[in-house]
């Protein structure tokens, strides 16, 4: 700055004055300038950070529903499970209930058998004497 200054030996001290002024408010407004970029950057990084942020709670949001998915699956499953004992449960209580009245019935044919049996005998008997 000064060597462009002494090169000027016929501007007066006011002049040179000036033109130092000028000189130093464009260093100062480059330095804001540059400060005004660094301060975008920072505010650039902190929205990424926040969008980072926001993406990183979406995705246990979504880590979150898909599992209530699955409980609810598993739970639907568990209830299907239960159905389908319940229903081989009244189908077993069904078939004892068939069994015993095949049972019955074949003690109600044994003893028609024996009755039938009786009366023959009794009729034999009977034509004997």
């Amino acid at each position: 700055m000064t060597d462009i200054l002494s090169m000027m030996p016929g501007a007066d001290t006011a002049t040179k004055e000036a033109i130092k002024r000028r000189i130093v408010k464009r260093a100062i407004l480059k330095k804001a300038i540059k400060r005004k970029a660094v301060k975008k950057a920072v505010a650039k990084k902190a929205i990424k950070r926040r969008v980072v942020k926001k993406a990183v709670k979406r995705k246990a949001v979504k880590k979150a529903v898909a599992k209530k998915a699955m409980k609810r699956r598993v739970v639907k499953k568990a209830v299907k499970r239960k159905a389908v004992k319940r229903r081989v449960a009244k189908k077993a209580v069904k078939r004892r209930a068939v069994k015993r009245r095949v049972a019955k019935k074949a003690v109600k044919r044994r003893a028609v058998k024996k009755a039938v049996k009786r009366r023959a005998v009794k009729r034999k008997v009977a034509k004997r004497k």
